[in-house]
């Protein structure tokens, strides 16, 4: 099973004591997920035990700093905290609310010219300041449409990129990408502008065209990186099975189960509908949970006291149960069986009262290079194997010799074969 699934945590700094950590650690490990995001103050740290905890057991943060694009922080005011994460475990982090929304901007300072070249200027510092302790940089996640068009922001950016040859920019990049439905089919826009036309920025679609408003967003920014740097980032599909974080809504039309299908879906599997390529890192889902005063409480998958709000929740992480059983349960019954048989793998060969069928044993010599079985002639030495090898030539042997080898509790494997020679 594939690493993605992943969540968004609380969106406050007060879930992070030891009782949170034993509280939703064991929630993620049954839901097998692999990522969480969790919110960072720029004045301290995270405490230890709750980064060390989520690390040791098995879910990888992503450090979200998301301070305004131009507040009074300087990249080495973090120097401390991104060291100290980076030794606790951490490897991902990501800087800045969507840089192309007014609300992420302190006010009066929108407005002002060059707003991609001014964010780019505060922006890779941070990036050097993250590469320095070996910490990769996740560029922020665009807000779909936003107050600056999302694609004329990060076509520009990319040009401007393209012309400084910003190496600590492209090299490894990790972008987060927005993963918001608005309420529409989750196969829209998918195809980017090779099946669709580019839309003009706050422009109304044409009847029968779609765009890049909506779940297949990263099909679109990757579409642009490659044309512009030459590179396929890694992904990061940010708020997960939301229609609008903004307006604090979920998609009433998607289950737990339709996420999944695209969350756990096989990349190898590359005709199937859900297959998302290899690039996508993660898959996270918004949002685990929320207290219930928040506004943000009713998009949040389980309430706060970890009580899961869907009831396909609960199926899935029995279902994850029942697989772990099984994984368990197999290795167990290998090792009982070395005991209890006293031959692992039996040959059975047949014999006649003319003898033995020509060049027999040149016919079955890839079996025996293969698994090296215990070659014989007897069905009633055959009974004490764990499975046997039924080289069943001419119908040497019936029904009744393989029923007699089954109730010995034999996993049977038959190979019919006609003889090269029959005896005159």
């Amino acid at each position: 099973m594939n690493k993605r699934l992943g969540f968004h945590y609380f969106q406050d700094f007060n879930h992070y004591q030891a009782r949170d950590l034993s509280l939703w650690l064991p929630e993620l490990q049954a839901l097998n997920a692999s990522w969480l995001v969790i919110k960072s103050p720029t004045s301290q740290a995270i405490p230890e035990d709750f980064i060390q905890g989520l690390v040791k057991g098995g879910i990888q943060p992503i450090v979200q700093f998301d301070m305004p694009v131009n507040a009074d922080i300087k990249a080495e005011d973090l120097k401390v905290i991104l060291s100290a994460y980076a030794r606790w475990g951490v490897k991902y982090v990501t800087f800045f609310k969507s840089p192309n929304v007014k609300s992420s901007w302190l006010e009066g300072t929108w407005s002002q010219g060059d707003l991609v070249e001014r964010f780019l200027d505060r922006y890779l510092p941070f990036v050097r300041a993250a590469e320095q302790n070996k910490l990769i940089p996740i560029f922020p996640a665009l807000q779909p449409g936003g107050d600056y068009w999302d694609l004329s922001f990060l076509k520009k950016m990319l040009q401007l990129v393209q012309q400084r040859k910003s190496l600590d920019f492209s090299a490894n990049l990790h972008m987060a990408v927005s993963a918001q439905t608005f309420s529409r089919p989750l196969s829209w826009g998918a195809g980017a502008s090779k099946r669709w036309k580019s839309l003009r920025p706050y422009s109304k679609n044409e009847i029968g065209e779609e765009d890049h408003l909506g779940f297949n967003t990263w099909q679109w920014y990757t579409e642009l990186v490659k044309s512009a740097l030459n590179v396929t980032p890694k992904l990061m599909l940010f708020w997960f099975g939301a229609s609008s974080v903004e307006k604090n809504l979920l998609d009433p039309n998607l289950r737990f189960d339709d996420l999944l299908g695209y969350t756990l879906e096989d990349s190898a599997k590359a005709g199937s509908e859900n297959a998302l390529p290899d690039e996508v890192l993660g898959c996270l889902f918004w949002l685990l949970s929320s207290p219930e005063t928040d506004p943000m409480g009713k998009t949040a998958w389980f309430d706060e006291s970890g009580k899961p709000r869907q009831k396909e929740i609960s199926t899935y992480k029995e279902k994850l149960e029942q697989t772990r059983n099984q994984q368990v349960e197999y290795p167990v019954a290998d090792r009982v069986a070395q005991w209890m048989y006293p031959i692992d793998h039996y040959l059975l060969l047949p014999s006649y009262d003319w003898g033995i069928p020509e060049n027999i044993l040149e016919r079955v010599r890839p079996i025996i290079r293969e698994v090296r079985p215990t070659i014989g002639f007897s069905l009633i030495e055959a009974m004490n194997a764990r499975k046997v090898t039924v080289w069943n030539e001419d119908s040497a042997f019936t029904d009744h010799d393989i029923q007699m080898l089954r109730e010995a509790g034999c996993l049977i494997d038959e190979k019919v074969s006609k003889s090269l020679s029959v005896a005159a």
